[in-house]
């Protein structure tokens, strides 16, 4: 099986009436991967706001961009993603409703701090541009901001004369004397590039009652989470469009609904959901205060269809490199021509063409196997209409032939004898057997003991644990983990196989990087300490600590219990530690319980959160083990043992008043509380709020 990671669908877009738009920018607080504790937050904010075009800063993965697609489709097809382009800090990230919006194409513009991100859209039948931005923060910056500005109107500059754009983001203006805000919107020799704000409240903005409607941040007046604090008194969240947007062509802006969404006017140096809010429910105030330290804002547009052809090149665009002797799709998207096209190849060095199609269909894309001849180097992909040459476009960046991918092992790709891995940035095909599958990739392992494994870094792919398979990918190195990423190929040559056998070692010895990727086991080691915050435990056989995460499989051990377990080494945060796959990978060794497995035994208790009481349900089988309940704080020391009484098949129940052994109340906070019957154990968290 072949896997492309690079795809973009091709529409022919001819809607005969205007249509409605609404576009959004949401700074989304360094959302990532790790946070999916927070998607609930945005879906309610998603689900109420309606959108059709969603613009983001600060998204920190492309994880973090598909499990906010994943929210806004909700459980549909009906939107689609760019592609995550990763840059210097944080990025941009754009979802896009396919029923209105057919994707062109995305660029970025490099600045000293971040990218600005560039897309080409084609709505209606017209082509227009987005720019997503997040510029240099805090005041005493405002000569970058302006630098930052400068590059982009000199970009929106070299654009054909008319075109339309909206500009959006996270601007960090605190006043619209800023030189960065006066040059978006300057009367210029070349105002191709100009702008205009489509919010009438210009002028002092920081901390400014004047302007309450308007700020956009901080939703929280305290601190959490990493964002800002302080309440609602800037705003730095803004829309502007290419001036004089409204002239009968185009995108049409709706007037006066330029909106901070959920700013009521009312929540001036104040957190978002304190009080009551008069604009949205508390449940989406709650939501705005959780998701991000930023208000969403945007505003809605109607269109005047248009009939003029437009084609734009989709990929290759963006710097790709493709190898002589491969195959590759070469995309496009156009609107109002039916025609057929002609496909060339540009040399970038010399600007002569070769044709590689002299007509072929207007469908979206054409396979371009790339002769093991070719000469290597930058080029462009020109694409035009067949007949005429009208209309035509080119790959906005170069994009390279390179030669093809050379086969290593994974220990070739692992050893060092220090720092990162040779291979670093190169292009590789590997082999092995899947030990593991996570919720963002997998681990691959060719053979058993050191450098002999690695974790591929890829959302989404379809292999299960067992799978021999072979992989074409790119070496890195995220916070000093080698791992594979950009997955371009992979195939899956056999399922069910033995894995390698788990590697043995003591605790101390697998803090070392000659075991990242590998499957390892240790033996009796006690539990010395546990976080159950972050689902970290430390056990240690004597010779020194390891840690024990809950990256695949989540288990909540007891200090001073002995353990055996097997798992894959990871290295994250600064620290390597073993990631248990499942349940039979954690065994109790004392000899009170041995073998101890996590089963369903209906466990819960309800209410949770509670106060003063919760009743804890459960279901046993047999009357023959007498089932235990013993309660946890969260340092994982034992506060209270209760006791069953009238115990019976089928389900029971037993109140906990929230008291230890003592009789003593206990405080607010996370407990856990344990049922143990015989060989068997199930865990839970509760809350006590008082």
């Amino acid at each position: 099986m072949k896997k492309i990671i690079i795809s973009l669908v091709f529409f022919t877009l001819t809607l005969s009436v205007a249509a409605s738009v609404r576009v959004v920018t949401y700074n989304a607080l360094n959302f990532g991967g790790n946070d999916e504790d927070r998607l609930p937050f945005f879906e309610t904010i998603f689900n109420d706001v309606d959108a059709d075009l969603f613009l983001f800063q600060e998204i920190e993965d492309g994880i973090g961009g598909e499990l906010l697609l994943s929210v806004i489709n909700n459980g549909t097809n009906d939107f689609s993603g760019a592609i995550y382009l990763n840059g210097p800090d944080t990025n941009n990230f754009l979802i896009y409703r396919n029923s209105l919006i057919t994707f062109g194409s995305q660029d970025t513009i490099g600045t000293d701090l971040r990218n600005i991100a560039e897309y080409e859209l084609i709505i209606d039948g017209n082509l227009v541009r987005f720019y997503s931005c997040h510029l240099k923060a805090s005041t005493g910056y405002e000569n970058d901001r302006l630098e930052e500005v400068t590059k982009l109107r000199d970009h929106l500059n070299s654009l054909p004369e008319g075109s339309e754009f909206i500009i959006v983001g996270d601007m960090n203006f605190y006043t619209s004397s800023e030189p960065g805000y006066q040059k978006f919107i300057a009367d210029e020799t070349i105002n191709i590039g100009r702008a205009e704000d489509l919010s009438d409240q210009v002028g002092e903005w920081h901390n400014n009652s004047d302007y309450t409607n308007v700020h956009t941040q901080s939703t929280r007046s305290t601190q959490f989470g990493g964002g800002a604090s302080g309440g609602l008194d800037d705003r730095f969240d803004f829309i502007f469009s290419s001036y004089q947007l409204n002239n009968g062509t185009g995108l049409e802006y709706i007037n006066d609904t330029n909106t901070s969404f959920g700013n009521d006017g009312e929540h001036f140096n104040l957190s978002i959901n304190n009080g009551t809010n008069s604009v949205v429910s508390q449940e989406v105030a709650e939501a705005l205060y959780q998701a991000s330290d930023h208000l969403p804002v945007y505003a809605d547009f109607n269109t005047i269809t248009s009939s003029e052809p437009v084609l734009i090149v989709s990929i290759p665009n963006i710097e790709e490199e493709w190898q002589q002797g491969t195959d590759h799709n070469i995309e496009w998207a156009s609107a109002n021509f039916n025609g057929n096209v002609k496909i060339e190849l540009q040399n970038e060095m010399y600007e002569e063409r070769e044709v590689l199609a002299a007509s072929t269909e207007n469908d979206g894309g054409w396979l371009w196997t790339i002769p093991l001849e070719q000469i290597l180097g930058g080029y462009k992909i020109v694409i035009s209409d067949a007949p005429d040459g009208n209309p035509i476009d080119e790959s906005n960046n170069p994009f390279h032939i390179i030669e093809p991918t050379t086969n290593y092992s994974i220990y070739d790709i692992q050893y060092s004898i220090e720092g990162p891995s040779s291979l670093e940035g190169v292009e590789v095909i590997t082999y092995g057997i899947v030990t593991t599958v996570g919720e963002y990739g997998f681990f691959l392992q060719d053979e058993s003991g050191a450098w002999n494994g690695i974790f591929v870094y890829e959302y989404g792919v379809n292999v299960s644990q067992g799978d021999e398979i072979d992989i074409i990918a790119t070496v890195a190195e995220y916070f000093d983990k080698t791992e594979l990423t950009d997955v371009w190929e992979y195939n899956v040559l056999s399922s069910g196989n033995t894995l390698p056998e788990a590697f043995s070692l003591s605790t101390v010895a697998v803090n070392q990087e000659d075991y990242e990727g590998v499957l390892v086991q240790i033996e009796n080691g006690e539990c010395t300490n546990y976080n159950p915050e972050y689902g970290e435990w430390l056990v240690d056989d004597g010779s020194g600590e390891i840690m024990i995460d809950d990256l695949l499989y989540e288990f909540i051990p007891v200090i001073g219990e002995f353990y055996d377990i097997t798992g894959v080494v990871d290295y994250a945060y600064g620290s390597f530690r073993i990631e248990p796959r499942y349940s039979n990978d954690i065994s109790i060794t004392s000899l009170v319980q041995e073998n101890v497995v996590n089963i369903d035994l209906n466990l819960f208790n309800y209410p949770n959160p509670f106060n003063p009481t919760t009743t804890i349900n459960f279901e046993i089988n047999n009357l023959y083990e007498i089932p235990q309940i013993e309660i946890y704080n969260l340092k994982g020391q034992k506060i209270k043992e209760l006791e069953i009484k009238n115990l019976k098949l089928g389900i029971n129940s037993i109140i906990w008043n929230g008291t230890d052994n003592n009789d003593q109340s206990v405080s607010s906070g996370i407990y856990f509380y344990k049922l143990i019957s015989g060989d068997y154990q199930q865990t839970k968290k509760m809350i006590l709020l008082k």
